[in-house]
């Protein structure tokens, strides 16, 4: 099965970035294919997709670390699954790393899509949202 990892310096307090990340809510802020995301019960939610135009819907397990600022997902029988990790760097204060892994059992164009969410995360703490 394909894997996909991107891996990214923010600039943005580590807990501060993984409260907001793990939110599943702002999951459309950041992750390009989804459009709309949901807690549907006790470690599960469903996002609304849109990839290269084709609308979707999937729902799935939800994993939340934040004493490790770590988050799994993945939807059951699909080959599917992916996690995010938020660091604290040794470079300066206020600064995280951050890496997106994502394995799905098709090749696809994932490396650009995790490389636009790391961008998008970057611009949301530029502008102050996180």
């Amino acid at each position: 099965m394909p894997e996909y990892e991107q891996t990214g310096t923010v600039t943005a307090d580590p807990d501060t970035l993984f409260d907001y990340l793990a939110d599943v809510e702002h999951l459309p802020d950041f992750l390009p294919v989804i459009t709309d995301a949901e807690i549907t019960g006790h470690e599960h939610a469903a996002v609304t997709t849109d990839i290269h135009g084709e609308e979707g819907r999937a729902e799935g397990w939800l994993r939340v670390d934040a004493l490790d600022r770590r988050m799994e997902w993945g939807t059951p029988g699909s080959g599917y699954s992916g996690w995010l990790q938020v660091d604290p760097t040794s470079e300066a204060e206020n600064h995280s790393v951050v890496t997106i892994h994502v394995t799905q059992s098709h090749a696809s164009d994932a490396d650009d899509d995790l490389l636009e969410a790391i961008d998008n995360i970057q611009r949301l703490a530029d502008e102050g949202q996180i």
